[in-house]
């Protein structure tokens, strides 16, 4: 487990999906500074909520998966989240209003899309090897609710930082190099959650396990290049809209999931 926390799918493979992420949604790699991190609360923030995404991922069922454990996905939950909240730990403490608004506002927004989108992938990793007639419906709506949720969980589009009010959001007064680490923690979370959500939400767990990589790695570059081709042409919402939006789309998806799941059980 520890070797799998280390390299796949760990930490590298956590920093392989977020350098992905930054490039199919920017088209340009990161330029980071590692040495500039450990001097600086944010920096060993963000080098934390790295690691924290490693470990998320290595819970998962993934194919190939040294060491072999199906139901360790129960604590992929932690690691992805702390992956998000541990960069902005810095944010919260420091005192400054604006920075203090900024990043309650993406906590709150991504701790709210985080929620909506784990239930859909609970849902569909508790039948992950099952895709028979009676539980399609659950891994059809679990899907669905994933993609809905995603964006909102990232902070995406019009779920990102209102900077009108703030200023550069979660990073004013930040020097340059700390603002490239923290925002390479914030894109090792978000791909290293799209991986997680893909490999639940899509027929991974069944077929030849060859079959499973390609499958995550062409609905990675599709979703990730469609949020490019969207970004910039949605007004950024409130967050009264962000939550009325969730609880009225995304919400019930996810819950007839849960719902199908149960059907399907009783099917089965």
């Amino acid at each position: 487990m520890i070797a799998a926390g280390l390299v796949y799918p760990g930490l590298i493979t956590a920093l392989a999906m977020g350098l992905l992420y930054r490039l199919l949604l920017t088209g340009a790699a990161p330029r980071v500074r590692l040495g500039a991190a450990l001097g600086s609360r944010e920096g060993l923030a963000a080098l934390a909520g790295m690691l924290a995404a490693g470990l998320g991922l290595a819970a998962m069922p993934w194919p190939f998966h040294p060491a072999g454990a199906p139901h360790a996905w129960l604590w992929a939950w932690a690691g992805l989240e702390l992956a998000f909240l541990l960069p902005l730990a810095p944010a919260l403490a420091s005192g400054a209003p604006k920075v203090v608004r900024a990043a309650i506002r993406r906590a709150q927004i991504g701790t709210f899309g985080r929620a909506l989108l784990w239930l859909a992938i609970s849902t569909a990793l508790a039948i992950h090897a099952s895709w028979g007639m009676a539980s399609l419906p659950a891994h059809l709506l679990a899907l669905a609710a994933a993609l809905g949720a995603f964006p909102i969980a990232v902070g995406w589009g019009p779920f990102d930082d209102e900077t009108s009010l703030t200023g550069a959001g979660v990073h004013a007064g930040l020097p340059p190099d700390l603002r490239a680490i923290t925002d390479l923690a914030h894109d090792v979370a978000a791909g290293s959650l799209l991986a997680a959500a893909l490999l639940a939400a899509l027929p991974t767990g069944i077929g030849p396990a060859w079959i499973a990589p390609i499958q995550i790695a062409a609905g990675f570059v599709v979703l990730a290049s469609a949020l490019r081709r969207l970004g910039g042409r949605l007004p950024r919402l409130a967050l009264p809209a962000i939550l009325r939006l969730g609880w009225a789309y995304v919400a019930p998806l996810a819950a007839a999931a849960g719902v199908a799941l149960i059907i399907a059980g009783r099917l089965t």
